[in-house]
């Protein structure tokens, strides 16, 4: 069995790596994006705090909804969004209307790739998705919620250094 690794995306493509952090008992949830290019430098970061979230499927799609808005924000036109929830990922790409309690989300989600050349979803294992877990982690452990605009904590950096060198 061979071990998931973080693989950069091609150039002129932005990877996003999405997760988030839930907390049942007061019902917040805190999403982390964090986008790399194709040298796997990590050019763009944010944590985002969701009250009254009903569980962490919900808070693993308000994830993906918030990288979208994120990516828009920094002018990134191509986008491969990874996200370590298979579900959720497989609801991004049927594009069909169900009954989930995330349709909502969804359809927000396939309205808000309208505004890029082209976004793809891919599915990765949690090993391949551990420095946008951390960031969430780190976002709240320090209550610091927004674009982490003068870099990120020093474990999220120093992982995303080790994905670059694997």
């Amino acid at each position: 069995m061979t071990r998931e690794i973080w693989r950069p995306p091609g150039t002129e493509v932005i990877k996003i790596n999405v997760d988030a952090a839930f907390q049942s008992p007061v019902r917040l949830a805190i999403t982390a994006a964090l986008a790399r290019d194709s040298t796997g430098e990590i050019i763009g970061a944010e944590t985002y705090l969701f009250a009254n979230v009903v569980d962490a499927f919900v808070a693993e799609a308000r994830a993906c909804e918030r990288a979208l808005i994120f990516a828009g924000s920094m002018g990134f036109r191509r986008l491969i969004v990874e996200g370590d929830s298979l579900t959720i990922i497989k609801s991004i790409k049927k594009k069909e209307k169900d009954k989930s309690i995330i349709r909502l989300i969804i359809h927000y989600i396939n309205i808000l790739e309208t505004q890029f050349d082209k976004v793809t979803y891919r599915f990765v294992p949690c090993m391949a998705n551990e420095v946008a877990h951390m960031l969430a982690l780190e976002g709240w452990r320090s209550q610091r919620f927004g674009v982490w605009v003068n870099g990120v904590p020093n474990a999220v950096e120093a992982r995303a250094m080790k994905d670059r060198l694997d």
